[in-house]
């Protein structure tokens, strides 16, 4: 800017400030801005950058529409397989507004493998993840399974449709330890939801960013197992079901993560608000 510009733009100024009736200086209208890499960062809210963020060790967004490797986009990169082939839906509404793409179909001959074993136990606390969306009253969203495939012996930290509609979180030490929504989840809507073992504490639910049931002293057994999606075995669960078919669940899935720790009341929230 030129001297004579830079008066011209003073003489303006000080004409307003004298027409508002107050008398700063100049220095009160110069700012200074430095970007020393020269470079703009912008952080996304959408659900796999929150969950990424939050350091999850699996985390399937089932988007994918070629194929049937359902990708684990965390940095473990533990691929699963949509077995029974891929079943994917791309119509609105979509379960993160800001993540629009593929969701996955699950149902009795559908679902999805994992690979890679995690500890579970009552001194290891985790955390499952998932949005879903369902008119039925049956099957396992996530959960942890001894076996990849097929029914496991030990299945712990199943997050479940009841045969009431609603939802629970399932484990087993000894004694079965299970907690339900109050209300039914099997309206046709997107919902999302956690289960988290605190091994401080016990078991926590949480359904669209708010609590919605807790136990403490419950914990799971110990064993290695794999992160299950859409199937597992509930036999042996006073929530369970009667047949293994029924342990499938049927509707949609998307976007289901876990993580090695007890996710906190307020990051549970921030993970539902980013998807909507």
């Amino acid at each position: 800017m030129t001297k004579r510009r830079l008066a011209a733009l003073a003489a303006v100024v000080f004409a307003l400030c004298a027409y508002l009736g107050t008398s700063p200086t100049l220095s009160a209208y110069t700012a200074s801005v430095v970007n020393t890499n020269d470079t703009i960062s912008m952080y996304v809210n959408n659900c796999r950058a929150t969950a990424l963020a939050d350091s999850a060790t699996r985390l399937y967004p089932l988007n994918e529409n070629t194929g049937t490797t359902a990708f684990d986009v965390s940095p473990s990169a533990a691929n699963g397989v949509y077995q029974g082939g891929r079943q994917s839906v791309s119509s609105s509404p979509y379960p993160c507004v800001r993540d629009v793409g593929n969701f996955a179909s699950v149902d009795t001959t559908h679902y999805v493998s994992t690979t890679g074993t995690l500890p579970v136990s009552a001194t290891t606390s985790s955390s499952h993840e998932a949005w879903f969306r369902t008119v039925n009253s049956q099957g396992v969203i996530t959960g942890m399974g001894d076996l990849a495939t097929g029914a496991s012996t030990k299945k712990d930290n199943l997050l479940i449709i009841t045969a009431l509609g609603r939802v629970g979180f399932l484990t087993y030490n000894l004694l079965n330890y299970e907690i339900t929504s109050p209300f039914a989840y099997n309206d046709g809507a997107w919902h999302h939801v956690v289960g988290v073992h605190d091994a401080s504490f016990g078991i926590r639910l949480y359904l669209d960013g708010a609590l919605s049931a807790s136990l403490s002293g419950g914990h799971p057994e110990t064993f290695n197992g794999y992160v299950r999606i859409g199937y597992e075995s509930t036999l042996g669960y006073v929530n369970g079901f009667a047949t293994q078919t029924l342990s499938h669940f049927v509707g949609n899935l998307a976007f289901v993560a876990y993580y090695p720790y007890a996710l906190t009341a307020a990051q549970v929230l921030a993970h539902y608000n980013s998807g909507r």
